[in-house]
């Protein structure tokens, strides 16, 4: 299988080769086409025991499988159709095509079929939604939802390097000039991610538009995304209004079934706790005293393995029919 990852020496990039390694080149052979932009260009990057040296974009087009987008919306936007051109299936990590309505946006764990329903470009969500959708999913189908409202604590690095590097700088009690931050992020949390649109920041919207394209179903989300100094792994507290009032442990039974969620009932983890780990990890559960339709979950998960590469490189295997 020829895969290029276009964006490879960037923070998701990085991953989308260890999760290939990690998922893909034991059971069948990879043959990796590292690419970036002028500015990353010559350098190298490791992967399954061999070293690569990370090819300008600028340079050529190579005739690959999949090309994994994990180099921004301009990138995406200006190279995403130069390799469907040359045959690839482009998965873009980007927002560049996430909401276009020719361009199917998937979880595979929740609207699988919809990959299959491209025409060269399949969309990878924003990680907040990820894993929202992947506990809303299964709630979805047996009760129904009516309304959502979600905080997050999201983690640096959902910035990229820039956020690490910013968090790094304020913790060594310096300022990092191209932070991508509002305000200081070292010992603060910023309820704001994007610019604001209406009273709802970039980031905000996106888990709003995102989730009724996913799920298939206008169900409202109310958002407040927040950042937080935890280096890797999003946190959200999720409070669903469901459209019957089962008991407990019915919901229990639903999310135990579901792919790819570890259901954690009355306990719960941290970002800490959960690096690395491809699941999203559902704690907390309960239904308010005052409303039995009323449920809350605390959801947390690895932002950049499952809230981006992983679920990119999954659709990659769906697609390829090795699932």
């Amino acid at each position: 299988m020829k895969v290029a990852v276009v964006g490879a020496t960037g923070l998701v990039g990085q991953t989308m080769l260890r999760v290939l390694e990690e998922k893909v080149a034991p059971q069948e052979p990879v043959e990796l086409y590292p690419i970036a932009t002028r500015r990353s260009a010559g350098k190298k990057v490791n992967f399954f025991g061999r070293e690569y040296v990370v090819r300008d974009i600028k340079e050529g087009i190579p005739e690959v499988d999949f090309a994994l987008f994990s180099a921004g919306a301009e990138a995406s936007r200006m190279y995403a159709p130069a390799f469907v051109a040359r045959g690839a299936v482009v998965i873009d990590n980007s927002s560049a095509y996430r909401m276009d309505p020719k361009v199917p946006l998937v979880v595979p764990q929740v609207n699988p079929k919809d990959a299959f329903n491209h025409s060269g470009i399949v969309a990878n969500p924003n990680c907040s939604t990820i894993q929202m959708v992947m506990f809303l999913k299964p709630l979805l189908d047996a009760f129904g939802v009516e309304e959502v409202h979600v905080v997050t604590f999201q983690a640096v690095s959902g910035a990229g390097y820039k956020g690490l590097f910013a968090l790094e700088a304020e913790e060594e009690g310096g300022f990092y000039d191209n932070t991508p931050f509002a305000k200081r992020i070292h010992r603060n949390v910023i309820p704001q991610i994007g610019e604001f649109v209406e009273g709802y920041s970039k980031e905000e919207w996106k888990m709003i538009n995102e989730t009724k394209k996913i799920l298939h179903a206008d169900v409202p989300v109310n958002p407040t995304t927040v950042r937080v100094p935890v280096k890797v792994g999003h946190s959200e507290a999720v409070h669903v209004l469901l459209g019957s009032a089962p008991p407990i442990e019915d919901v229990y039974k639903v999310l135990e079934r579901f792919p790819g969620l570890v259901l954690l009932g009355e306990d719960y983890v941290t970002p800490a706790d959960v690096e690395g780990r491809d699941e999203v990890f559902v704690g907390r559960l309960r239904f308010h005293p005052d409303n039995p339709r009323l449920l809350s979950a605390w959801v947390v998960a690895d932002n950049l393995r499952r809230g981006a590469a992983t679920n990119a490189v999954e659709i990659m295997q769906l697609l390829a029919g090795r699932t």
